[in-house]
């Protein structure tokens, strides 16, 4: 398309090309999901969007991305390998909002779940933003599937490896802070409960995931509730 004023040369506006969105950072999206038509299916709806540059597959993993949307647990050996300084936020998409697709996510070390019918981009952005985990807030605020969920996560599965034999390296009061965390509260809160400044908490939360050798806080409290580190729902 091309507009002219009067004593000027044609302007060039590419039909598909947002305008408004010019001056907005980008955010960069890595797809790593296993089926390939749900892959298709997001690089078509996020590459229409100004706000989202995407990238796919293994190139993924070596550029820098913002969010990674998965839609499977990702292999522990795979993630130890690439040794990701800033792993990106990890993004869950699932079928439906059963507890079946919440413990997958939660197993997977994803900040968040949304599934396919939702507004996807919306979560992207808001994801970002965001210094908790909307996924744990979600588990923790249901009434009928919190005590499933964390019991399901606190049980050892037969098709997994027997990480109820890892020795539990944590401090008391970092398992504190983890079951906390579990609850969905951002570091204030959990500052506040605990009797520590907002900054001291998130520097033991970055010992945490040291010790446990996980990505992010939702990946680490998902880990301790596995290996039976934390404490009932009920006492928590």
């Amino acid at each position: 398309m091309a507009l002219k004023f009067d004593s000027t040369q044609p302007l060039l506006i590419p039909l598909t090309q947002d305008t408004i969105s010019q001056d907005v950072q980008r955010i960069t999206v890595h797809l790593a999901i296993a089926d390939i038509s749900l892959e298709n299916s997001m690089l078509s709806l996020l590459g229409r969007d100004a706000r989202f540059s995407v990238v796919k597959g293994s190139i993924g993993y070596s550029a820098k991305s913002d969010v990674r949307l998965v839609d499977e647990v990702p292999d522990p050996a795979q993630q130890r390998k690439l040794c990701e300084l800033q792993p990106p936020k990890l993004l869950f998409i699932g079928i439906d909002n059963s507890d079946e697709s919440l413990i997958e996510a939660a197993r997977a070390g994803a900040w968040a779940f949304v599934s396919e019918a939702s507004d996807l981009g919306a979560t992207i952005c808001s994801l970002v933003k965001t210094e908790g985990s909307p996924l744990l807030k979600q588990i923790a605020s249901s009434e009928s599937g919190s005590a499933v969920l964390l019991h399901e996560l606190s049980t050892h599965r037969n098709d997994s490896e027997d990480v109820t034999s890892e020795i539990n390296s944590l401090l008391d009061y970092e398992i504190r802070i983890l079951e906390l965390i579990a609850r969905g509260e951002p570091s204030k809160n959990i500052g506040v409960a605990v009797g520590l400044a907002e900054q001291t908490v998130k520097n033991y939360v970055l010992k945490i995931l040291d010790k446990t050798q996980t990505h992010n806080r939702a990946h680490a409290a998902a880990l301790a509730a596995q290996r039976g580190w934390l404490s009932p729902l009920d006492s928590m």
